[in-house]
């Protein structure tokens, strides 16, 4: 579809000149190392993993990807480079199967239930052309893993960052990671949304919370300058 195709672009191009700048400069002044680990829940085209690939010499990056057309995407697009690991599975609270909602564009792909009676669903529904009822295109199951059972088997102690973007899923995708074992995080970075799109969203103040539990505090936020959502990273304090 055109019009999705064309503001998928516009997205892309405001977020190379106006969103990752101002990323870079923070992680830049936070982690000086050359090869630091990073998580990447929720790769869709690898726009993250592109950023940390041309912030940091040599990053060790683990992608993972739900949808199945992007994670062959994303194993051509990195086929050279050994450093970066993707996984077709998405993460949740639970290791086991969970049904994906693919949507008309891929970014907002999902496994929550969409709240049909948003407003904000039934804008962006009008901006895309398309029905709210038709915004999700195909359903299917996938694999899904805790962060700490994946963490456990590849034996990984230290994680310099984490960042999930799973709309409107970043809550179990974080419960699934502390408890089972002991791993060192320095940030944690989460798409948060303050609109009403999913049934079940966890709201900002819960996820605070539940990280400042585990000695994390916000460290920044960072607005994509479309949308009513932020980038906000947590750090560990000492």
């Amino acid at each position: 579809m055109l019009r999705v195709k064309i503001i998928s672009r516009l997205l892309h191009l405001n977020e190379l000149l106006l969103f990752f700048p101002k990323l870079k400069r923070f992680y830049k002044r936070k982690i000086a190392k050359k090869s630091p680990l990073i998580l990447d829940v929720g790769s869709n085209k690898g726009q993250t993993i592109d950023f940390f690939l041309k912030c940091y010499k040599n990053p060790v990056i683990y992608g993972f990807e739900p949808n199945h057309d992007l994670y062959e995407f994303l194993i051509k697009k990195y086929a050279r480079n050994k450093n970066v690991i993707i996984t077709n599975c998405g993460i949740s609270d639970k290791s086991g199967r969970l049904i994906f909602k693919e949507t008309v564009t891929d970014e907002t792909s999902t496994f929550e239930e969409l709240n049909y009676d948003s407003e904000y669903l039934k804008i962006k529904s009008r901006v895309l052309g398309v029905a709210p009822e038709n915004i999700v295109r195909k359903t299917y199951e996938v694999d899904v893993v805790k962060l700490s059972d994946f963490l456990k088997a590849k034996k990984i102690g230290k994680v310099d960052v984490l960042k999930i973007d799973t709309e409107g899923h970043e809550y179990k995708c974080l419960q699934g990671l502390f408890g089972d074992i002991d791993v060192d995080v320095d940030y944690i970075q989460l798409e948060q949304h303050n609109d009403d799109m999913y049934t079940n969203r966890t709201d900002e103040k819960t996820i605070a919370e539940f990280l400042r539990s585990y000695g994390f505090e916000v460290a920044v936020r960072i607005s994509h300058g479309f949308g009513d959502f932020d980038e906000v990273i947590y750090e560990k304090k000492a």
